[in-house]
């Protein structure tokens, strides 16, 4: 009696696995569409939208998760979160820091967007992550390494996305259908840290330059004193073998050691206003080096949000 074939058995199961996964995305789509048509933007949040350049399935998720803007809390520091399925985005509108909603608005959509995804895409999507994590490692890893692993990928997924333009033409494919321009939304975060960037190049040049000067101002401190010492001695000896009767062997003596101190108390005056003149271009250089901390300290002090959205108080 011939064997039957498995081949149905097999296409049936891989047709209802297909189904399985239609099924969610088709939940997940009218559910998404429900929630939409219940959200009211703000001006602002209307604005953060439009600049975003999001496609129409972007747009869907950014309606359905209701972004909205919040002010600050001081019992939590964040940019934005995204929870039950809502998105809160830290209220910073300062010049000096352009950009900063819009990138941590996209950041928190695309942790709506990677929620959605089903396994299956997000298993296709994980190698091509972890390239771009290799590639990029020095700018990604300090800050994935603070997420446990469970959040690893999600991260990462979205940081490719909102920090990185060169990516594999696959994922660039996938963001796409969020985005309109995915360099758009990069932009938007390098304008935001790059007054942090500017500001921590300048402090670690100028705390550079600080230890410099102060190893050269040693240095001349250290000679200062050192032949102080010595011309004080000598000038003590003079002094005393001035008072001696038959010291100095003839006036001419006298006069020519006297002109040697004199020249010597000249060159240490010069050397002690080379030493001021250093001293006083250091701590002009230690206030700029103290206003630079303090102005990197208050930006981020404004993008720390402290920020926790009244609905979960």
């Amino acid at each position: 009696m011939p064997k039957k074939s498995k081949l149905p058995l097999i296409v049936f199961l891989v047709i209802l696995t297909g189904l399985a996964g239609f099924a969610f995305s088709k939940r997940a789509l009218i559910s998404d569409y429900l929630a939409a048509t219940a959200y009211s933007p703000t001006s602002e949040m209307i604005k953060i939208r439009s600049s975003l350049g999001l496609t129409n399935r972007g747009t869907l998720i950014f309606n359905a998760t209701h972004p909205r803007l919040d002010s600050r809390d001081p019992d939590i520091a964040v940019y934005g979160c995204y929870t039950s399925d809502r998105i809160y985005i830290y209220n910073i509108d300062n010049p000096e820091l352009s950009g900063f909603r819009e990138a941590t608005t996209a950041h928190e959509l695309l942790h709506a967007v990677w929620y959605r995804l089903p396994l299956s895409e997000k298993n296709n999507l994980i190698p091509l992550l972890e390239t771009v994590y290799s590639e990029n490692k020095s700018l990604l890893e300090e800050d994935l390494e603070n997420y446990p692993d469970s959040e690893r990928i999600d991260e990462l997924y979205v940081r490719a996305a909102t920090q990185i333009k060169s990516l594999p033409a696959e994922l660039e494919a996938h963001y796409s259908k969020i985005f309109s321009d995915q360099d758009r939304i990069v932009d938007f975060y390098l304008s935001y840290i790059a007054p942090f960037e500017e500001l921590e190049k300048k402090i670690e040049s100028l705390g550079a330059e600080l230890e410099s000067e102060k190893a050269i101002i040693d240095q001349k401190t250290a000679e200062y004193e050192s032949r102080s010492d010595i011309f004080n001695r000598e000038v003590d000896e003079f002094n005393s073998c001035a008072e001696t009767a038959g010291c100095f062997s003839s006036n001419y003596e006298f006069n020519l050691r006297r002109n040697e101190l004199l020249n010597t108390a000249s060159d240490l005056d010069a050397l002690y206003a080379e030493l001021g003149n250093l001293i006083d271009a250091y701590n002009i250089k230690i206030d700029e080096y103290n206003s630079n901390i303090l102005h990197n300290n208050t930006l981020q002090n404004l993008v720390n949000s402290n920020s926790k959205p009244e609905d979960l108080n």
